[in-house]
């Protein structure tokens, strides 16, 4: 399985080469997120996951896959058709009154990581989905964060509800540290690479009075974490 995961994360290394090159996001961002995926400790053992857990966000994932690969062959899609097989997908946060709007349309798979099949504490990389008509409620974290589209079309709204960027298949989004930031997709569910770096264990945040408003900072219960 891990040569399986290997590849798929050199194909996602690669493709941020290819972007840095093209003016895509903070080439300095780019850089170091592709120094980290390529340190990570490939002969460690890996790691037992929990047992698959229900997911009601994974019906979306046909649609995702029919809808898309719509970058065509790649190396990034080819390394992808077999590791998506092999994602621990799960919900990761629990139900509270942030997550309802988009809990039952999302998953998420960390195969990279403080929580992956192959742990780094550096970097984390997975894939990241979300269902058609659905705002990932906003929010903010600690960790540098780049996004790369699969399949879908999806409006990030970054730093404030009017600040928006509409991203399709082969787009990358990059937030900053502590940057706020929401995630709408539009008629078909979205599907991407994310990838986390400086901290990437920190959780997301967000504040207590609603989306794009003030108070006091709120950190989201999740689900098998301490």
């Amino acid at each position: 399985m891990k040569h399986i995961i290997r590849a798929f994360v050199e194909a996602v290394a690669q493709m941020y080469v290819a972007k840095a090159e093209r003016g895509y996001a903070p080439r300095q961002e780019l850089d170091e997120f592709v120094t980290l995926l390529r340190a990570v400790d490939w002969s460690t053992d890996e790691q037992t996951m929990p047992p698959p857990a229900i997911v009601p966000g994974l019906r979306h994932l046909q649609g995702a896959i029919a809808g898309g690969y719509a970058l065509g062959p790649c190396p990034i899609v080819d390394a992808l058709r077999l590791c998506i097989g092999v994602t621990p997908w799960e919900t990761y946060y629990a139900e509270s009154d942030w997550s309802r709007p988009f809990l039952g349309d999302f998953a998420s798979g960390e195969l990279v990581g403080p929580n992956g099949f192959v742990r780094s504490a550096d970097i984390s990389l997975g894939l990241f989905l979300l269902g058609p008509n659905t705002t990932y409620t906003e929010h903010a974290h600690a960790s540098s964060e780049v996004y790369y589209l699969l399949s879908g079309e999806a409006t990030w709204r970054l730093d404030r509800p009017t600040n928006t960027l509409r991203a399709r298949p082969g787009d990358l989004i990059h937030t900053a540290p502590d940057q706020r930031h929401d995630i709408r997709t539009g008629a078909d569910p979205m599907l991407a690479v994310f990838t986390w770096k400086a901290d990437p264990s920190a959780p997301s945040y967000h504040f207590a009075n609603g989306p794009w408003s003030d108070g006091v900072v709120v950190r989201p219960p999740l689900v098998n974490r301490p």
